[in-house]
């Protein structure tokens, strides 16, 4: 029945924006609104615009220092496309939420019927939505974490020792270098410039894993949405008496899941094309401060972490890309399996057009240069050869676990 799908596929998605305040609680009550407001302005000022500024003006405190430089180069452009996301949703944010919604949308629910399960079908892809969106953001905070708890550790499990009454000089590195309001000369400072630094950092996590997310999982379930029609042409015959009718329903499905498609790629192109082209540099540029880290360094683990999970950005762009153009060309096929020898002459007519219209590939391109694919992947990435088979092991370990779990 229509009541297997699970509602709300997006909900870890909100709650990631939520927490980045970019999107508002679900309750009315001026008690939680009110204090919400505060907080999502406060973001948008203190990180998005005030941090932002001061890391491009680091950039020429650092540019002597080649490995200072890059690194800093790296960081800027990460949290810069945060800021451009942040300011793209406060404009195209409505389109999304739109899309979010259509696609959400029980209009076109099918009941269940032999070997259709579109339930099934639908609580997988959220199964998926929600699995990569949580790796993606456990990915962020291992990135930050391996960064900020060393020096966390050292300062106050070895502090530095006393001389006189008075603490020794102190030399403690910042994970990176960013300017700085005040002097972080002794241990305590050290610690209030290490939470004036990390505090951003982990807000940017949040609206970049949160709009890139949005942005895969939006994606996922157009996939979704192409599968189930899949099963919805095949068992036409096997699950109502009037194919006419069947008919027009699911070419009405399918004509607004491409026009969800198109505005999606519409609305998000040249973002995609942005956050490319600045994961590309950073990939690259990762590899060359990589070369030139000692292995034993906490410095190599974490640009090591760092530079996976720019790799793993890119790919997930170019992963849920590539299921909604392999699940798009999969439709006419099951356009064909239904059994319309013996329907009328409107059923064939409307079975031709519509295997025709997908015959036309269906692509999410990155500003309409190449397309978001798992070969545009292999391609343009350092991770190409290695990255897919690493995920594919995670895959199949979350699919273990939660098996077990639900037993």
């Amino acid at each position: 029945m229509s009541d297997e799908y699970v509602k709300d596929v997006f909900v870890v998605n909100r709650w990631i924006l939520r927490c980045a305040g970019l999107w508002k609680p679900s309750t009315d009550a001026k008690l939680v609104q009110i204090p919400y407001k505060i907080y999502a302005i406060v973001v948008f000022l203190f990180v998005n615009v005030y941090f932002t500024s001061t890391e491009f003006l680091s950039l020429f405190y650092t540019h002597k220092n080649l490995y200072n430089f890059i690194k800093n180069v790296n960081f800027f452009l990460t949290h810069f496309m945060g800021a451009v996301k942040v300011i793209f949703w406060f404009f195209k944010g409505h389109v999304l939420r739109d899309l979010m919604g259509t696609l959400e949308s029980p209009e076109f629910h099918y009941e269940a019927c032999g070997g259709f399960q579109p339930g099934q079908i639908w609580r997988k892809y959220r199964r998926i939505g929600f699995k990569y969106s949580l790796g993606f953001l456990t990915l962020a905070h291992m990135t930050l974490s391996s960064s900020y708890i060393p020096p966390f550790l050292t300062v106050v499990l070895n502090p530095p020792p006393y001389q006189n009454g008075t603490v020794s000089p102190f030399y403690q590195k910042l994970p990176y270098f960013s300017w700085m309001p005040f002097s972080y000369s002794t241990p305590g400072t050290y610690l209030l410039a290490l939470g004036y630094q990390a505090g951003p950092m982990f807000s940017y996590a949040y609206s970049i894993v949160g709009m890139d997310t949005l942005f895969m999982n939006i994606m996922n379930f157009i996939a979704a949405h192409f599968v189930i029609l899949q099963g919805a042409f095949a068992s036409s015959k096997m699950r109502v008496l009037d194919m006419n009718k069947e008919m027009k329903k699911n070419c009405r499905h399918l004509q607004t899941i491409l026009r969800v498609s198109e505005d999606l790629e519409r609305v998000h192109r040249y973002l995609t094309l942005g956050q490319l082209t600045a994961t590309l540099f950073i990939l690259c540029t990762s590899l060359y401060l990589i070369s030139t880290t000692p292995a034993s360094s906490k410095q190599f683990y974490a640009e090591l972490v760092y530079m996976v999970a720019m790799g793993f950005q890119l790919y997930l762009y170019c992963w849920f890309g590539n299921e909604v153009t392999l699940m798009a060309s999969e439709v006419p096929v099951n356009v064909w399996k239904a059994e319309w020898y013996d329907c009328d002459l409107s059923f064939k007519k409307n079975m031709i057009f519509t295997m025709t219209r997908m015959q036309k590939p269906i692509y999410m391109t990155v500003g309409k240069f190449a397309p978001l694919t798992l070969q545009t992947f292999v391609y343009v990435s350092p991770l190409g050869h290695f990255l897919p088979r690493m995920l594919q092991n995670f895959d199949s370990r979350f699919s273990e676990l939660h098996i077990r779990f639900l037993q």
